[in-house]
């Protein structure tokens, strides 16, 4: 098995505790697990390049960058390496969520900067809308991003030149009547991205998405007719 860590601890010390998780799961005894991943919040650009000489080769590290800030040092930090951007994009409180400008930003940066990313939290729904942001009898209650949204925004991003205010509009986008997908593309509105452009973007580019619900993004998807 092939598992991701979450490192809430200085480096060195997480890094003996990997190599003793993989030294222990070595065994088919054990359950044959291996940590493969890595995710990790340095507090300046300057605490990516410290890190960067300390990881193995053969671990993949995802660096949250402050979403609510300029990200573009950190993902700067992280060109020519191979390592990841992450962004958190939801949270159990309204202000937790970044705007679309910053989610935007994030995006563009990371093209710019050849940098692959990973976005988790609140990406539990396809187009944006606003949703419970917690399971609590009385939830509050948000805009939260669509994950549709986002790996769109990134095909477009990673297949050609588009301008900041596009990025925005189409993860502002709610209608879910305003996306169509067939067998060699999918259009937003008006533009077109296709099928090839999205499989590049998904391999090289917007990984992967992180949601706190198994059920939501399907059944979601289901009942649009997408899945």
């Amino acid at each position: 098995w092939g598992v991701s860590a979450v490192i809430d601890r200085p480096l060195d010390e997480a890094l003996e505790l990997i190599d003793a998780f993989d030294e222990h799961h070595a065994e088919e005894v054990h359950g044959l697990a291996r940590v493969e991943c890595f995710e990790l919040r340095p507090d300046s650009p300057e605490a990516i390049d410290r890190a960067l000489d300390q990881i193995p080769e053969d671990v993949m590290a995802f660096f949250e960058v402050p979403a609510m800030a300029d990200c573009r040092g950190f993902v700067a930090a992280l060109a020519g390496n191979d390592a990841a951007a992450k962004i958190r994009c939801g949270g159990v409180k309204p202000d937790a969520i970044p705007s679309s400008e910053q989610v935007a930003s994030f995006v563009l940066a990371c093209k710019n900067a050849a940098v692959p990313f990973k976005a988790t939290a609140g990406l539990h729904h396809p187009i944006r809308a606003e949703q419970n942001l917690t399971y609590d009898a009385k939830p509050p209650r948000g805009v939260m991003h669509g994950f549709v949204n986002l790996f769109m925004a990134a095909s477009f991003v990673r297949a050609r030149d588009v301008p900041l205010e596009f990025v925005v509009d189409l993860l502002e986008e709610r209608d879910p009547d305003a996306f169509s997908f067939g067998e060699d593309s999918a259009r937003w509105r008006d533009h077109e991205v296709g099928a090839a452009d999205i499989a590049r973007a998904r391999e090289t580019f917007a990984l992967s998405i992180g949601s706190c619900s198994f059920g939501e993004p399907v059944e979601d998807l289901q009942k649009l007719g997408w899945l």
